[in-house]
């Protein structure tokens, strides 16, 4: 709906509330429906629609906890497609850029000479953080096969990248005085424009056509990413195997889309949702801790070692804290 149909006075207000809508994983024709309704309200009462609805963002969050549906929240996160995948992959590469055109610039000044197994490191780095988002969308989406093939194929990569860079040893220089103004564009650049290009790129729709083999394979992958407990997860495909025997219908039409119906169970299961608890709170809180202490080993940023340290030490304690308020009801006393 454009924003021009909307009175000039509500304009801000409905910018709002939009915004307080977005990954709130509402359908977009849902969407859409709920605006006409508003603007049609406001339009018959003749009153502003911060009058009539109070205030925007408190309107959307109870929009959302009726509008938001499974579907769409798997279709728009990780594992729902190439658009989401590659969203992660780009911003990971541009972190791992800015990071990296950081040490540069604060171990070498505004030019560096860079070495050859500098660069094969820095390669096999980027590697890692790049396969892992790989893996992770395969198995987020229920391949799980596909996730074990893609890390192992990018550990060997890594390794062999790292292991040639210590063959190689230091002294093998591949360009001299490089600007590091130069240089930052140069690393940055393609993940901003991945970003530039997915932010026209049109969300494709989930999947409908499924034979029953593919479909049960993809919900017992999807019930694997979510951490479910593995008799737990044999009992539901047991009882959909059950369930069609009876239903003489396909799959699809029985329960929906694989992945959709997978999380719908996952969030119903005390277990799993514990499981999910700690596996978020151990790695929100354990990455940070362990890059501090390779920070402090390899006295990687010189003056601002320790800082840089203390900033991540900090950021584990918040995580840990935000994650123990965040416990699932059962696992609290």
């Amino acid at each position: 709906m454009d924003i021009k149909e909307w009175p000039a006075s509500d304009q801000g207000w409905v910018v709002r509330y939009r915004l307080a809508m977005t990954d709130k994983h509402v359908p977009a024709s849902s969407l859409v429906e709920r605006e006409q309704e508003l603007l049609d309200a406001i339009r018959e009462a003749g009153v502003p629609a911060a009058e009539l609805f109070g205030d925007a963002k408190a309107l959307a969050t109870e929009d959302a906890a009726e509008l938001a549906t499974t579907d769409e929240m798997v279709r728009t996160s990780l594992g729902g497609g190439l658009k989401p995948a590659l969203r992660e992959i780009a911003g990971t590469w541009v972190g791992i850029g800015a990071v990296a055109v950081l040490i540069i610039a604060l171990r070498h000044g505004w030019s560096a000479d860079l070495e050859v197994s500098h660069v094969l490191v820095a390669a096999s780095v980027a590697a890692a953080f790049l396969g892992w988002e790989v893996g992770r969308a395969l198995f987020t989406a229920g391949r799980s096969g596909s996730a074990i093939g893609a890390l192992i194929a990018v550990g060997t990569v890594v390794v062999a990248g790292i292991a040639s860079a210590a063959n190689l040893g230091p002294g093998h220089v591949a360009a001299s005085d490089v600007p590091v103004l130069l240089l930052a564009p140069v690393i940055v650049g393609p993940g901003i424009v991945v970003l530039l290009v997915l932010s026209r790129m049109p969300q494709h729709d989930l999947r409908s056509t499924w034979d029953d083999g593919a479909w049960l394979r993809r919900f017992r992958g999807g019930l694997r990413s979510r951490l479910m407990p593995s008799v737990t997860a044999r009992d539901h495909v047991a009882e959909v195997e059950q369930a069609l025997e009876w239903a003489g219908t396909t799959a699809y039409t029985e329960f929906g889309h694989p992945l959709s119906f997978a999380r719908e169970l996952a969030a119903a299961d005390r277990a799993t949702r514990a499981r999910q608890w700690w596996a978020v709170t151990t790695a929100s809180t354990g990455a940070p801790l362990l890059l501090a202490a390779l920070i402090l080993t390899n006295q990687s940023w010189g003056m601002l070692t320790v800082p840089i340290a203390v900033g991540f030490a900090l950021s584990a304690v918040v995580a840990f804290s935000v994650g123990r308020s965040d416990r699932p009801r059962m696992m609290k006393r």
